[in-house]
């Protein structure tokens, strides 16, 4: 069960609020007023001539929770497994969020910590071990660095903040706009759903068909790869489904625009909608040449979304992270065409792991662009496309988008609140001077006050800054595979390793393969080691399967199973990672035998 899906059990429900942004909260989960769904009069919700009073309902205006996550969102770098496990034990993130914060309640708010990172694992399906819990503390540490760099303990001036002055909406868990199949990354597989949603245009395309269809491939397509995609986008969003991508060239652009092309020909009522999902803030989406794009995108009730925050810079290793989240919201993938080391084998690899249908276009066996596609079906990965026109043999039946129209301007406009909705603040008031203001250690840089405010107390977060201000010298690089494996499977006995096994000397050899060849030794390029034969010290080539080589020896590499072998090595200390590089610490950084 994902953590939205439990009811808000914290001991000490009551009210939030700085400055009473933020609506009461109940013993149960929340939601605020402007956050209704659909009337039900009609089974596609209101038409897109509705009235203003009914575009207001669907302003996805942000209560309590939906904050909290966005500040927790904050201090994390991507998925982070840690953190998820410790909303879930703790009910909601907002209880979650006030222990965190509350850095002088001692020997007693550690404990609640503990036992809501061991239950929330529990619930998870997991339990701790004594590594587990030190990773867990060492997360605590830097969750609570990043919340020092909040520029702000005003709620309102947060929300503004979050949502780049009202041109962004948040939305989470507790949204009717929130899409629920997401939740399936933290079911079936063990890593954290997004803690919440940022986006731009109109939120509820993320609702508007239940089965949506994601279409992706390389950047680099040729013509056919791109008839296909924008064909096959078309046709479905004909009959009303949603097409997902990830809004980068080839591939990518042509799905959008076919989609959009479906209503240029039938309208809007009967179009579904298109959705982009970026792998950084929302203000540094790209590429620049498909803005035109994005713009059509949002005028056609379409919606682009990231799991991050403004500011966050689309970093090599979120683009992974990011395939999670278009494989998670589709309930069909379709590669229309792959290079053999194009993310979209990604994509189609957590599309897999999640229990989704895979398909792949077949192509021209002496053009490297079709060879991803190609092993895919050769591999039994997905089923053949067998033609643009056969939509109803992948997708579910058609139906009316259900979607309405909003109200931009209004949305992520702060709550009134009233007096008693003003008792029990989300983070203690404590004045605060000492926090750094020119920090350039994160990707999401500080915002400098007003100087209208310039001459105020300082109370821009609500806690004492930690004896050593060590905030400058954190790095943002560790992944989210490090913190995944910091739990293990119930089945498992907890043991202390003193040696890696066999797969991890594989491992820890190509490592050192790639820092000999002055590669930094990022995900891929690992797994790229391990699937190259050392005797040719080469690359594969475009149109050679980078696993032959390892099924010949008797093993076969992916990217899940990497990071699996890697969240381990994490668990255990042999590696650590930083700014998306793995590095080989303590005495195996100087064992070199087991090559």
């Amino acid at each position: 069960m994902s953590d939205h899906s439990e009811t808000m059990n914290s001991s000490e429900p009551g009210q939030i609020t700085a400055t009473g942004a933020i609506a009461q909260i109940s013993d149960g989960p929340t939601t605020t007023a402007s956050m209704n769904p659909p009337a039900a009069s009609s089974p596609y919700g209101p038409s897109n001539t509705a009235a203003s009073s009914e575009e207001a309902a669907v302003n996805p205006l942000i209560d309590e929770d939906t904050l909290a996550r966005a500040i927790l969102t904050f201090c994390i770098d991507s998925a982070d497994a840690l953190l998820f496990a410790t909303i879930k034990g703790a009910g909601n993130a907002v209880t979650a969020l006030r222990l965190i914060a509350d850095e002088q309640g001692g020997t007693s708010n550690r404990n609640k910590l503990d036992e809501m990172f061991a239950l929330g694992t529990a619930k998870w399906g997991r339990k701790v071990n004594a590594r587990g819990m030190g990773s867990f503390h060492h997360g605590l540490q830097r969750w609570r660095e990043r919340l020092h760099q909040l520029p702000s303990d005003d709620m309102d001036e947060l929300k503004t903040w979050f949502t780049e002055n009202g041109s962004q909406w948040i939305i989470g868990p507790s949204s009717p706009y929130w899409p629920n199949q997401i939740d399936d990354l933290s079911i079936r597989k063990d890593w954290a759903s997004p803690l919440c949603l940022w986006g731009i245009g109109n939120p509820t395309a993320l609702t508007s068909c239940p089965q949506p269809l994601a279409i992706v491939g390389s950047r680099g397509a040729d013509d056919y790869g791109r008839y296909v995609a924008r064909t096959i986008a078309k046709k479905a969003a004909e009959q009303g489904h949603l097409v997902v991508s990830g809004g980068a060239f080839g591939i990518d652009a042509a799905a959008h625009w076919g989609a959009m092309d479906a209503m240029s020909g039938i309208g809007e009522n009967e179009s579904g909608r298109t959705v982009a999902v970026f792998a950084g803030g929302l203000n540094h989406i790209g590429p620049e040449r498909n803005q035109p794009l994005f713009d059509r995108i949002k005028a056609n009730g379409g919606a682009l979304i990231s799991e991050l925050c403004p500011n966050t810079i689309p970093e090599a290793r979120r683009f992974l992270l990011r395939n999670r989240i278009i494989a998670a919201l589709a309930s069909t993938v379709v590669v229309a065409q792959a290079r053999s080391r194009s993310g979209a084998l990604n994509t189609a690899n957590w599309a897999a792991e999640l229990g989704r249908e895979v398909y792949a276009a077949p192509g021209n066996i002496n053009i490297p662009g079709n060879t991803g596609c190609n092993w895919l079906i050769r591999d039994h990965r997905a089923s053949i496309l067998t033609s643009v026109n056969a939509i109803s043999e992948i997708c579910h039946e058609r139906h009316a988008p259900k979607v309405m129209h909003i109200d931009n301007k209004a949305l992520s406009k702060p709550d009134s609140g009233t007096a008693e909705n003003q008792t029990k603040p989300m983070i203690a008031h404590r004045p605060i001077s000492t926090r750094k203001e020119n920090d350039e250690s994160f990707d999401h840089p500080q915002r400098q006050p007003d100087d209208s405010n310039a001459e105020r107390t300082d109370t821009t977060l609500q806690v004492p800054l930690p004896g050593n201000t060590a905030a400058s010298q954190h790095s943002q690089g560790d992944t989210a595979t490090q913190r995944r494996a910091s739990v293990q499977p119930l089945p498992q006995p907890s043991t202390s390793k003193s040696k890696p096994t066999a797969k991890q000397q594989k491992v820890l050899t190509a490592i050192r393969r790639c820092r000999r060849r002055g590669n930094a030794a990022t995900h891929e390029a690992i797994l790229s080691m391990l699937s190259t034969p050392r005797s040719s010290g080469k690359r594969q080539s475009e149109t050679q399967n980078p696993n032959d080589a390892a099924k010949q020896r008797g093993e076969s590499w992916n990217i899940g199973k990497l990071e699996s072998e890697l969240g381990e090595m994490e668990l255990y200390g042999i590696i650590r990672t930083k700014s998306g590089t793995v590095q080989i610490v303590g005495d195996h950084a100087m064992n070199r035998k087991n090559r």
